[in-house]
């Protein structure tokens, strides 16, 4: 009898119990069904953004269609929307705005909110992703020409109402510059008074719109430094070169010409630079001739053109070397470092005869060369040129350069080791003539290093199709490396070259005229072969 007393008193607990939870459960509901209905938020946003306006749309809140609704729409440059940069309130699920609401070139999102309607409360926000007006570009690209080292021209789509242009430094305050409307009807400004080798980011404004955005970079100032000579064009470079008593380094003028029709001899021990303005037009270096000395340093030229043509004229005879060594020598480094280097009948580098000769390192780089050992089937000199046992170049690079109308080969380095080669980089076209190598090491070992990298072989220069291509004791290292069609080698071909089915028109914009810019976008090396100047 206890024991049935006992499951009567637990079984009326239960029920209790689970009244209990029931009302407070039945409470609660009524508590959260007090609070007002609120409009669902407005669904995904959609943005369409150009040059000068940003489309924005939206999903219509479910069961609101037909509702005359309204949308608060924010626009701020963070997703946390802490500083609101334009606002607008809206009847339609879309809006668009202009480079007068909102800055060009800045990331901005958006929000969108549905404003309270009749008894509902506003809904919650609806966060779009980032987007940007690009703005208007009224600006022309920059040349090398339009600059120097203190101004720059500034050439625009000539426009009706342009105000100022804006540069901003990448330090320190902007600079603004007054457009009359002659300036604006003639398409272009030059703006003086500026930082040499300084970074500007210029605006071209048309009353308070932005209708223009470029960057520049001015070029960079004249070398200083105790050991800097700056020439004029009267003087005599050559004499200069020759009496120097200290590691100098001669600065030349944009516009000047300095010729010699004697032969310079290096002085001993020294390092002597041959620099160029910076700028779109190369000082002329035309000398007949170079002899290096026993001992040695640097020998550099930069930023010059360099010509077989006495005084760069055309009409004269082509000269037959830049360097011809035949005397005993131990040089340090002989370099050309963004030079043209042009019309010379054999080549700028020649080691020849019995006495030791000795160049650690020969360096071409960001140069264009042109016209060398041009004798129409098979040229006499390789641009790099030692057949003697006693003549050799350790280390040899060549890099980042256009090599055209080259009538021999590239290095000819027959009977001596180097220790080091790399070709990368670079566009050929018409080099390597007939029964000719383009790297020709015969037997010898380049013992350290060997690579040829991401270069284009075009057409070669050979009319009989017997050029040849790599030989050597030593196995390039190859990679990324394409050959057209027109470019075709009888023996030692270049091995794992990828071919490319067209001839050199096909992939050059205009080859025969000095144009190498790849014009195939399909090419699939355009943006990481050959000379880095004319890729997409």
């Amino acid at each position: 009898m206890r024991n049935i007393t006992k499951y009567h008193t637990f079984k009326s607990l239960l029920y209790i119990l689970m009244a209990t939870f029931v009302l407070a459960a039945c409470k609660k509901n009524e508590e959260e069904n007090l609070e007002p209905a609120r409009i669902f938020k407005a669904g995904e946003i959609s943005i369409s953004a150009g040059e000068t306006s940003a489309k924005l749309k939206w999903v219509v809140p479910i069961l609101s269609a037909g509702k005359p609704l309204t949308y608060t729409v924010d626009f701020s440059t963070d997703q946390s929307f802490s500083t609101i940069a334009f606002s607008k309130v809206v009847d339609t699920a879309g809006i668009t705005v202009t480079d007068e609401n909102l800055q060009i070139k800045t990331p901005y999102y958006a929000r969108v909110k549905a404003n309270a309607f009749q008894d509902q409360p506003e809904s919650k926000y609806t966060i779009s992703s980032s987007f940007q007006i690009t703005g208007l570009q009224l600006f022309k690209t920059v040349t090398e020409a339009d600059l120097t080292r203190n101004s720059v021209t500034l050439r625009f789509t000539a426009t009706t109402g342009l105000s100022s242009i804006v540069l901003k430094p990448a330090t320190g305050n902007s600079i603004t510059t007054a457009l009359t409307s002659t300036d604006a009807a003639a398409g272009f400004k030059t703006i003086t008074g500026l930082n040499s080798a300084s970074t500007y980011t210029a605006t071209l404004q048309l009353g308070n719109r932005a209708v223009g955005s470029i960057d520049f970079t001015t070029l960079p100032g004249l070398p200083t430094g105790a050991d800097v000579v700056t020439l004029n064009a009267t003087d005599d470079l050559a004499a200069k070169i020759q009496a120097a008593t200290a590691s100098t380094r001669f600065v030349l003028l944009q516009g000047t010409k300095y010729n010699s029709d004697a032969t310079v001899v290096l002085p001993a021990g020294l390092d002597i630079s041959i620099i160029g303005e910076a700028g779109p037009v190369k000082p002329i270096v035309s000398l007949s001739l170079i002899t290096l000395p026993a001992v040695g340093g640097k020998l550099h030229f930069e930023n010059v053109d360099i010509t077989g043509y006495a005084n760069g004229d055309a009409t004269t005879t082509k000269r037959q070397y830049l360097i011809n060594q035949s005397a005993a020598s131990t040089m340090s480094q002989v370099s050309f470092e963004n030079c043209t280097i042009r019309n010379l009948v054999n080549t700028p580098f020649r080691l020849q005869g019995s006495n030791t000769i000795t160049v650690n390192n020969f360096i071409v780089n960001k140069c264009i060369v042109d016209d060398i050992s041009n004798n129409g089937s098979n040229g006499a000199y390789a641009l790099v040129n030692t057949n003697v046992a006693t003549g050799k170049v350790n280390n040899i690079t060549i890099t980042n350069s256009t090599f055209s109308n080259i009538g021999f080969g590239l290095i000819l380095h027959t009977n001596a080791p180097s220790l080091t080669v790399a070709v990368e980089n670079n566009t050929f076209y018409n080099v390597t003539g007939d029964a000719r190598y383009m790297i020709d090491y015969n037997a010898q070992l380049v013992s350290t290093s060997f690579s040829f990298k991401n270069n284009i072989v075009g057409k070669t220069y050979s009319p009989a199709n017997t050029a040849r291509g790599i030989r050597g004791g030593t196995t390039p290292s190859l990679s990324n490396n394409y050959q057209t069609s027109d470019a075709t080698f009888a023996a030692n071909p270049i091995t794992g070259i990828t071919a490319y089915a067209g001839a050199s028109t096909a992939l050059f914009t205009a080859p025969a005229s000095g144009s190498f810019k790849i014009k195939d976008d399909t090419f699939a090396g355009k943006s990481s072969a050959g000379d880095p100047r004319w890729r997409l």
